[in-house]
């Protein structure tokens, strides 16, 4: 399918020199429109973590005091950058609280710099994890049904996460919802729908491997090891782990590790869905649904399959 206009009529932006790259990047996702929010009530939390206090919101339907399903939500930012104000993180927990009845909780975990580095967004995840199975009883949540996802990094985190929650034997997750995630430390080659498309519009890959492998190895500290866990895609193994539903964009230097990592899990026995958001680049639910039909369409698949496992 061709690229959306609501991004084809943008792409230009991101060559803009005259802007700094990220600023780049906001003018590209700028909203057509106002946001109008659901009735959603929202608590914010300190979660203890290894670093210190990690910042959280947890995203109710209003008024509802049910034992709910929980997702445990990461913004994504290339592990460099973001937060839990971005609409991939707000907008999306809002909208999904909304539509399946989910608690929903948002996590800001430690990002890499220059002097921080694996495993300290991991380990951030991994303790919200645990805080929210350990909580769940007053936070109204049902711990049976506890599920991680995130978008872009925050699809790495959740997946890897997830490995250590199998590794762990703590087994608290129901799922996971992994949205174009990047899940290999050097990303498998793109598919040749996408090389044709690069070949013809260069810049419609705006995340391409030279980029992301780059950025992926200098999360890992020089001369440290590298945990096999730390990316899920390079873990021994996948067998065990919590269900997945992996949603890649079709515009996107990293859909071939989601769809690789979908086949990874497939083969070791996992339940998993992997879906193609056709007409879109990378991380399009970082917009308004009443902006982006696809980004719409991706949170309805979301909402479906929790409530299908």
């Amino acid at each position: 399918m061709p690229l959306s206009p609501l991004f084809k009529d943008r792409m230009h932006l991101l060559e803009d020199k005259s802007l700094p790259e990220r600023a780049r990047f906001l003018a590209f996702e700028a909203p057509l429109s106002e946001y109008i929010s659901p009735a959603i009530e929202t608590t914010d939390f300190a979660i203890p973590g290894p670093l210190g206090e990690i910042k959280a919101r947890l995203y109710r339907p209003l008024g509802n005091q049910d034992f709910l399903p929980a997702l445990i939500w990461f913004h994504g930012g290339g592990f460099r950058f973001g937060d839990i104000e971005m609409n991939e993180a707000n907008i999306v927990a809002r909208e999904l609280a909304h539509r399946g009845d989910f608690a929903v909780l948002t996590v800001d975990y430690a990002l890499c710099t220059e002097t921080q580095f694996f495993p300290a967004p991991q380990n951030d995840g991994i303790a919200s994890l645990r805080w929210l199975a350990a909580n769940s009883g007053k936070l109204h949540i049902d711990s049976s049904r506890i599920f991680i996802g995130g978008i872009s990094a925050g699809g790495a985190l959740a997946a890897s996460v997830a490995v250590h929650d199998r590794d762990s034997g703590q087994n608290l997750l129901a799922g996971q919802l992994l949205n174009c995630p990047d899940l290999h430390k050097v990303l498998p080659q793109y598919p040749a729908d996408v090389l044709r498309a690069v070949n013809e519009e260069p810049g419609i890959i705006f995340l391409n491997h030279d980029v992301v492998n780059r950025h992926n190895a200098a999360h890992v500290k020089p001369g440290a090891e590298q945990a096999n866990w730390w990316f899920a895609g390079d873990a021994p193994s996948q067998r065990g782990l919590a269900p997945a539903q992996i949603i890649n964009c079709e515009y996107d230097g990293l859909r071939a590790s989601g769809e690789k990592y979908g086949q990874q899990l497939a083969v070791a026995g996992v339940d998993v869905e992997v879906l193609m958001q056709a007409g879109v680049p990378h991380a399009h639910i970082n917009r308004y649904p009443a902006d982006c039909a696809e980004m719409d369409e991706t949170l309805n698949n979301m909402v479906r399959w929790m409530k299908a496992h």
